[in-house]
């Protein structure tokens, strides 16, 4: 038998590579720690659960979460974001840019998309817009999610800049 790769295949599985950046410094620096418990909620994304998002500011990302029996819960973070207007509004943002609407950003369409069936939207209500602003720049900078095209910290940290391509 002759030598034969499965392009196709191939392609189908390079689409499922992620590079994820896990640095435990930052997750150990007492500096980079939000001091205030946030009661963070659960919903798998999609349109059915956009009416049990509220109507108030906060924080969100988006969590690949697998479903594979007898086996331990495997957790992805691909985004965090925020929103000073309502987290339901910007849950129908995601919505319509799952369906090809609104501005384009590759990264977030191939998200919601590719992983449509595992993905969940975390969300946490804060009432102030100061600590909106801080708190995600915080975890923007501790966890570096792929997805996110705007770290804070790498703008000024050049050892941070592209580390993720595309």
């Amino acid at each position: 038998m002759a030598y034969n790769i499965d392009f196709a295949k191939r392609g189908e599985y390079l689409i499922h590579i992620k590079k994820f950046f896990l640095y435990p410094n930052n997750w150990n620096d007492t500096t980079k720690q939000i001091l205030i418990p946030l009661k963070w909620k659960k919903l798998k994304f999609n349109k059915v659960n956009k009416n049990k998002i509220p109507k108030k500011t906060g924080l969100y990302c988006f969590i690949v979460n697998p479903k594979y029996n007898n086996f331990i819960a495997t957790n992805y973070l691909f985004y965090i974001g925020k929103t000073n207007n309502s987290l339901f509004t910007r849950y129908g943002n995601y919505l319509d840019e799952q369906s090809g609407k609104g501005k384009p950003r590759d990264k977030v369409y191939e998200m919601l998309n590719i992983y449509k069936d595992d993905i969940y939207f975390y969300y946490t209500e804060i009432s102030h817009k100061s600590d909106v602003d801080l708190y995600e720049e915080t975890l923007l900078n501790v966890f570096v999610p792929h997805v996110n095209t705007s770290i804070p910290e790498a703008k000024i940290n050049t050892a941070l800049k592209n580390i993720y391509e595309k």
